[in-house]
């Protein structure tokens, strides 16, 4: 699906076009300039497998916010989302959560009616990337970037 494309990419500015599965999980850290604050991202690259569910959940436990990514090319790929998103929500309740159509650079194969009503059920942004071509992987970044800060700093002004 290319998660791991896109967090090289957006961590290290490269692209391996023939990565192995992850297992388990990488953990990569990036500090960046989000207007006048800089912020230090933890980036959590989980299994995709359905065989590391159960491992994911314990992944979840502290996000502040997620990808869910999709490969353009594999329809099926989105359809997983109903699941990913109740696992994921039943251990951090309603977290920022934007939707990545990954490898914008081939052709297509998703319906786009499948993904508008993907991003009208959940309420979610959406972005196109190509971890190849980097085209909006860094504006992926910056979005859920945004949606975590705002969110926190909503959670310190109701306090």
């Amino acid at each position: 699906m290319g998660k791991t494309s896109l967090v090289g990419r957006y961590v290290y500015d490269s692209f391996e076009g023939d990565y192995l599965a992850t297992i388990g999980t990488d953990i990569h850290v990036k500090t960046v300039q989000l207007d006048e604050t800089a912020v230090k991202l933890v980036v959590w690259d989980i299994a995709g497998q359905d065989d590391f569910a159960q491992l994911r959940k314990a992944y979840y436990q502290n996000a502040s916010g997620a990808f869910f990514v999709y490969d353009c090319t594999r329809p099926e790929t989105l359809s997983r989302i109903d699941t990913w998103v109740k696992s994921l929500y039943d251990v951090t309740d309603s977290i920022p959560l934007v939707l990545i159509e990954n490898k914008i650079d081939l052709e297509s194969k998703v319906d786009p009616k499948e993904i508008e009503k993907t991003i009208e059920k959940y309420g979610v942004t959406f972005v196109r990337t190509s971890a190849k071509e980097d085209t909006n992987v860094e504006e992926a970044f910056r979005q859920i970037t945004r949606e975590i800060l705002e969110r926190a700093r909503n959670k310190d002004t109701s306090i």
